[in-house]
Order: C-alpha cells, then structure tokens, then sequence
C-alpha cells in the first residue's frame, strides 16, 4: 500500500535552505552542547508523547501493548524500553495498521541493502526534524548552503542546479572522465555521494594522475565505508572524509566532527539501544508513521570516549549490512546506485511495490542471476517494469531471472542483496 503523497523533492539538497529557516523544533546548536543528563530528559519527554500518540492514534502499536499487556503509563523513560516488543521491518512493510494516513507529508524509501525496500512516511515535524539533523552534521565538515558542492548517486546525467553539482552516477570510464572535467570546471568545496561511486571516481583519478586540490570535505553516505576505500578518497581529492549514517527509517543519525574520534549521535532524533550487537532505533518525532524499537539491521557500539571537540552528543560506531559490488565488462555498479534503479521508485502503480525481494548473484563470464521473490498483489506490468531497470542498469551483462518462493539467509538469517562470486574479478576492482 502506498498513499499519496505531498511531498517528493526532485533534489533533496534543494529544499534544505526551505527547510532550515522554518522554526526550529529544538536549537541543535546549543543542544549538542547539553549535559547527558539534559539530553536523556529531553529524550524521555519526547519518548513518552510519542509513546501515547502512537498507543491512541496507532493500531498496530496498541495490539503490540495489549499483547504483552502494558500500557503508556508503564513507559516513563527509555531505560523502560524493553518492556515493549521489537518491531522489525516485515512487521511494517505495506501495513496500515502502523500509519496515520492523515499526517503524511512526505514518502520515502530506504535504498533496499537487504533487498527489501521499505516505503514509509513522515509528518511534517519528523521532517524539519530530520533535515535540520543532517544540516548540523554537514556543518561539522564546513559546510553551509552557500558553498559549492558536488553530489554523486543515482543520477543518471550531469546537471548544476545553484550551489549544486548532480554528477553521473553510472561508472563507466566514458562517465568517470565527463564527471571529473565537470567537477574541474565547477571547483566544489565540498563533495557527497554512495560510498562506491566516490571510491570508484577516486581510483579513476589517481590511475589517470589528475589534481584535484580544491575539495574542502568529502561525505560518503548509504554503504558501509572501508578503511582501503577511505585511504583512495582522500589520496584522490587531497581531503579529509568525514564519516556520517544516517537511518531515517527509525531516525537513527550520527555525523563524525573535525576531531574525526567517532560519529556524534542526534539523541535530540530518536533512541539508540544497543541489543546483541545489533541497533535498536526509536524515533522520538514521527507521527505519520511511528517506529518504536525498530530493528533495522545495522550493528552499533557505544564508544567510551569523549570526543575532544567539546560536544556532549555520545560517540558511537556503525556497520551496516555488508554488500559486494557488481562488475560489469565496462567497470562496477555502484549497490546503492543498483538499489536505486534495480528496484526502482515511483507511486503505488510502481514495479518497487510488486518486488518484495531481491536479490543479485553475480558468476564468471559477467553472468548475473537476478533472484525474485513477489509481492502477493505483484502485476506482470511491475515485472516486466522492474526487468526493464535491471537490463537497463546491468546492459553489459548476461541475465537471467529467478522468480522463486524465498531467499535463504546465512547462519545468522541474513539475506544478501548482492553476492559476487567472481572473486578474481572482484578482487581487481577492490
């Protein structure tokens, strides 16, 4: 089920200058500078209006209380947290029952790692909430909207819209030269991006020796980040990485400062717990669609130290899911930029709904087996949409498609979004 929605941007950069100006919700700027003890009250207040909004107001949280028969009363603080079932992501996929139809103000999507994409929403306030998070994370690196930046993702041309250069997510050579003249031309201080397609244009850039010596700050997103892939990076564009995560699904967000001793994580967003290992995510503003407890499948440790920059904001230290690369005869594709196009976004009519997962398996001679599990509501119209992306993403490449009933997971029940078996391949490009 995916409801209408209000607000979709066409580049999310461009509505931050918008977004920033509104009234702010909370002063982040004084409020990373807050004792812990006025962080965690500030949390606990937010926890418990959230707590009781979404037992009135939301069906699926209500049954989840009544199950374990609790009621908002007995949440008073997060250290009463656990007394509240976990809720995980096929809990929430395409369920009504977890959605406030009537507050929606903006769709969105997570880019699928698991290769399960999740479409959720939030208000409005969950939203200048978040877009004010990211504003002061980006600001530790320097940045501010009146600088220049460069952003490579998903996009498939070059464009300059303001203060922002849109460059070609596709990684071909003939791609990787056009991006680099424009980032030569364009001289942005800063530069944003999938984590592979910066690493990939980094290696580009030193085996073609081309100086790049005007980026201020480089900011990997949406992958894990890899000491070897961090090492290209700043080699290639004479600047420091500055390491961010960011989990709007559950509001989990953390940005590394210019101390570079950890990622300080927004507890003025949402709650962090720590359970085996594994993050569990409460999101203290999000009304349209509240996620309370939220396991989302990345690995998180608290750091002990303090970071010496001065804010309060705890330190911590994020792994998401791990993900191979796919390699095609022209050069990789990009996970995230597969996650992008391989399963693709759109409105309720979209292929993105019918694909429940999926999952890509790269072998020898550039063979890929792409393996498929439907929707119970999934229309030819979506499978054939979504086969149309994958061969136009992965043109170069031998294909076969899958449809079968489940996707095993490991040992520990992970499902894999990619697995590359071309290991000598694989090993080149890494």
């Amino acid at each position: 089920m995916v409801f209408n929605m209000k607000i979709k941007p066409k580049n999310i950069y461009l509505k931050l200058k918008e977004i920033i100006i509104k009234k702010k919700l909370v002063d982040l700027e004084k409020s990373q500078y807050w004792t812990i003890n006025e962080l965690k009250n500030f949390q606990n207040e937010r926890l418990k209006k959230i707590i009781n909004y979404a037992y009135k107001n939301i069906k699926g949280y209500r049954d989840k209380f009544n199950q374990v028969k609790i009621k908002p009363n007995d949440i008073n603080s997060s250290n009463d947290l656990y007394k509240i079932p976990i809720l995980t992501r096929e809990e929430i996929q395409e369920n009504p029952a977890f959605i406030n139809p009537k507050l929606i103000h903006t769709t969105l999507y997570t880019g699928g790692s698991t290769g399960k994409s999740l479409i959720y929403y939030d208000d409005q306030q969950a939203g200048i909430m978040r877009w004010n998070c990211h504003y002061r994370g980006w600001k530790y690196q320097g940045y501010n909207v009146s600088k220049k930046l460069a952003v490579i993702s998903a996009a498939k041309k070059i464009s300059i819209n303001h203060k922002i250069l849109t460059l070609n997510g596709q990684l071909e050579d003939k791609y990787l030269r056009q991006n680099i003249e424009a980032i030569v031309k364009f001289r942005p201080e800063f530069l944003r991006g999938y984590v592979g397609s910066i690493y990939i244009l980094g290696k580009y850039i030193l085996e073609k020796n081309i100086k790049i010596d005007f980026i201020k700050a480089i900011d990997p997103v949406s992958e894990n980040l890899y000491e070897y892939q961090k090492k290209i990076m700043q080699k290639a564009f004479n600047a420091p990485v500055f390491e961010e995560y960011c989990c709007n699904d559950g509001g989990a967000c953390a940005w590394e400062c210019e101390k570079h001793q950890g990622l300080h994580w927004a507890m003025e967003r949402a709650i962090i717990e720590e359970k085996n290992g594994e993050m569990i995510t409460t999101d203290l503003w999000n009304k349209a669609m509240p996620f309370i407890r939220y396991k989302n499948g990345d690995k998180v440790k608290f750091l002990k130290n303090k970071c010496c920059c001065g804010r309060t904001l705890p330190l911590i230290k994020v792994k998401g899911r791990d993900n191979d690369i796919i390699i095609a005869p022209k050069g990789p594709i990009g996970a995230t930029f597969l996650m992008y196009h391989g399963i693709g976004y759109g409105d309720k009519n979209s292929f993105r709904t019918g694909i429940r997962i999926v999952q890509y398996v790269q072998e020898k001679n550039y063979q890929l087996n792409v393996n498929i599990v439907k929707s119970a509501n999934c229309t030819q119209k979506q499978i054939d949409g979504f086969k149309k992306a994958v061969k136009t993403t992965c043109h170069q490449m031998k294909i076969k498609f899958n449809f079968i009933k489940d996707i095993k997971g490991t040992k520990i029940g992970k499902r894999q979004f990619i697995i590359n078996n071309d290991h000598k391949l694989l090993e080149k490009w890494k």
